[in-house]
């Protein structure tokens, strides 16, 4: 057996080198990945907070048609009295991961500026607990935001 054959014979793993080299391609790889991670979990949060507050949207305007009336006003995370049998069973304001949703029904007393006959708005808060949620959120909605606050999003359903 010649000396090369030898060599190559006894070679059976990777030296110590390679090894950190290769773990730190991979840790370089990895740090791209996170971020975009973090980014695509957000977004994914946001489409939920977006379709859950369209399933209230509905609700509340099923509950008008019925009741000839609006749900009245409920603390953040509290399903207004009477819209809970318009919602799917089980459905909650507290059920998102990182948000919840808030029932608003404001009275306006003078009427809004430019429009005086408008005096009661109702619409969905979604609250974020985190701000790089509340952003992801505000990007999803985009020109449905009627008010913007923080983390506190907000669209408006109907104004009477």
């Amino acid at each position: 057996m010649s000396q090369v054959q030898r060599r190559d014979s006894r070679r059976g793993g990777f030296t110590l080198i390679e090894l950190m080299i290769a773990a730190s391609i991979v840790g370089i790889l990895a740090g791209f990945a996170i971020p975009n991670l973090q980014t695509i979990i957000y977004c994914a949060r946001a489409t939920d907070a977006a379709a859950e507050m369209e399933v209230v949207r509905i609700a509340t305007l099923n509950y008008q048609a019925d009741q000839l009336s609006w749900p009245a006003e409920a603390q953040a995370g509290v399903v207004p009295a009477g819209l809970d049998s318009y919602l799917p069973e089980g459905f909650t304001f507290t059920g998102g991961d990182g948000y919840q949703l808030d029932f608003e029904r404001w009275t306006l007393p003078e009427g809004l500026p430019g429009d005086p006959n408008t005096t009661m708005l109702i619409g969905i808060s979604v609250i974020a607990d985190q701000d790089d949620l509340g952003n992801a959120i505000a990007e999803f909605l985009g020109g449905a935001i009627v008010f913007s606050v923080g983390n506190t999003h907000t669209t408006v359903i109907d104004r009477s």
